[in-house]
Order: C-alpha cells, then structure tokens, then sequence
C-alpha cells in the first residue's frame, strides 16, 4: 500500500459531479472490453471475499479510479454507469492535481473520504509486470489489498495522521515503507527482522497447534526484543507505525492469500499462493505481516471480530493473543 493524504476535494467535486447523470466520457474515452471484465471481475472478488474472509458487507464499494494508456476513469462507489473518463495525454493526474505515473500503480488514500487508484491490465501488460499467476490474476489480488485498506481508513488514517504530526514525520514519508527505509541498511536491524519474519512462517506452518503457539511465542518474544532495541529514545515512535502496518498490511497480503485458494481464485494449494503472494519478499510490512496473520488466522479464531473493528488490536496484540501470552 502506498498510502495518500493530499487533499481531494477536487476529486470529491468531480465525484459528485458525475453522480447527477449517466456515465460521461469524453474524446472516445471508453474502456476496453478487456480491461472491463477485468476490473467488472475483480470488484466482483471483494464482494464474495470481504464476506467470506473478513466477515464484513462488502458494500458501499469505495470509490474508484483507474487508468489505461489513454484515459483516467473515476467511477463514483464502483458504478460503471456513472464513470466518467477523461483523457490524459500521457499524464494522468488526479482531479486534485497529483500526478501519477502512467504505469502500473495501486494505492488506497488514508483519508475519511476514501478511495482507491489502480491502473488497468493493459497499463500493467505494456510494462511487462510478469506473475506466475498471469497480469490479471496478481492483480486481482492487488485490488484486494488495496481496497481491504479503503475500510480500515476509518480506524488507521486518523491514529496515521495524529502520529505523523506529533514526530514529525512528512507526508511522503508516512507510509508501509517507512520502517523499513529508515532501518533497512543496519545490518543488525536486518537480521533481527529475518529471524522474527522467519520465526513467524515457521510457526504458521508448524505440524501441531501446540508447535505453532511455541514456535509463536518465540516470534514474539523477537518482536519485543527488537522494538525494545532499535526504537528507543526519539526513535520510539516507530513501535507504533510498525504495528499499524504490519497488521494492515499483513491483513491485505492475507485477504490475497486465501482468494488465491478460492475457486475464484484459481484453488491453488497453499504452498503455491504463497509464494505467489510473497514474489520476492523485498517489502518487510507485507511480508512479515502476511506471516503473523497467516499464523493469527490458524490460532485465533474469529480474530477479524477484533483487528477490523478495534484498532487497539493490532499486531503485537493479536499475536499475544493467539499464543496465550499476555499483553
């Protein structure tokens, strides 16, 4: 997730504009056949996931918009009898005046009016973004993510924003990056990050529950012992953006994770969609936080009750919980 807090008042005033009337496009821009069903389909996916998986009514869809070589669509709650498409010519931008990179691109704003941004399959396809699982199919699992984000807006954007103010931290660098850049190059940082992250896959693949909660309870003791050690003084403010977005971000990796093995998602055997999942393991949020999910999920029954609903529930809490450790 690359997470927005500009303002969007224009998009808003563009939103509502096209919410007086039938879809409006302008210069022929009208979307592909193939981008169509793609995006129809995907949107589709979170109907049936947010219900099945995280227990939620998937609906009112959140705003949308996407992108192909020519055009910027914005599709007010998903409706594609109210998109309106406007052309770029090269440089998409949003109403607000942001640009974006006429690439593939997907993010969620953290903001209360939310909205996600994803450019289409054929965007994705020219730059040659290559998955086992094909362009449409990573895809599906990226929007996933990415819209699972739009609902947790409510709990995280304003604990997000409160926490950049209060240390200092800009805009462009509040994101699920944010860690990771500031300590990715100590080398003690990093191995102490792997063993944690490796500590917790072990775990969610443990042969016994028992194992499980051990080998879970280590992780966590890693986990202490790390924010214990390299978030203190000024710094300290970082245990609390690290445990905001591993729990958001593992939670999205999570969501794509079981569409995966779904019917819809092609009932890839679990070994495969991880790894389809974690691709190269390069993002320390995602990939860490897909683990300690993955391992919540096994342990702690009906723990979406609990992280989509109370932000105190985060990480670290729902790990406690899940090995019987207390808080």
């Amino acid at each position: 997730m690359t997470r927005t807090r500009s303002p969007i008042l224009a998009l808003g005033l563009l939103l509502s504009t096209a919410c007086t009337g039938a879809a409006a496009q302008e210069d022929g821009c009208v979307m592909t056949q193939g981008d169509r069903t793609w995006l129809k389909g995907a949107l589709d996916n979170w109907q049936v996931s947010a219900r099945r998986d995280l227990g939620i009514d998937p609906d009112p869809l959140p705003d949308v918009v996407t992108l192909d070589d020519r055009c910027l669509y914005i599709m007010p709650a998903g409706r594609f009898d109210r998109m309106v498409g406007t052309p770029h010519e090269g440089r998409p931008s949003l109403p607000d005046g942001r640009e974006l990179p006429l690439g593939p691109v997907s993010f969620a704003t953290g903001s209360a009016t939310d909205y996600f941004v994803m450019s289409l399959p054929s965007v994705w396809r020219a730059a040659n973004v290559q998955s086992g699982l094909g362009v449409e199919g990573l895809m599906d699992g990226v929007l996933l993510h990415e819209i699972m984000h739009t609902r947790q807006g409510g709990l995280a954007g304003p604990l997000l924003d409160r926490l950049g103010r209060a240390n200092g931290v800009s805009e462009d660098d509040l994101n699920d990056d944010m860690v990771q850049n500031r300590f990715g190059d100590d080398a003690a940082y990093r191995a102490a990050y792997e063993r944690e992250r490796d500590l917790l896959f072990a775990a969610a693949a443990a042969p016994s529950d028992a194992e499980a909660r051990r080998i879970g309870r280590d992780a966590l003791a890693a986990m202490r012992d790390r924010r214990a050690r390299f978030f203190t003084g000024k710094r300290r403010f970082y245990r609390a953006f690290d445990d905001i977005f591993l729990t958001m971000e593992g939670m999205g990796q999570w969501l794509a994770y079981r569409h995966y093995m779904s019917a819809r998602g092609g009932s890839l055997d679990a070994e495969t969609a991880l790894r389809e999942v974690r691709r190269d393991g390069s993002q320390w949020s995602q990939d860490e936080g897909l683990a300690l999910m993955l391992l919540v999920d096994r342990l702690l029954p009906n723990w979406q009750t609990r992280a989509f609903r109370d932000p105190q529930w985060r990480a670290e809490a729902l790990l406690a919980a899940a090995t019987g450790v207390r808080r």
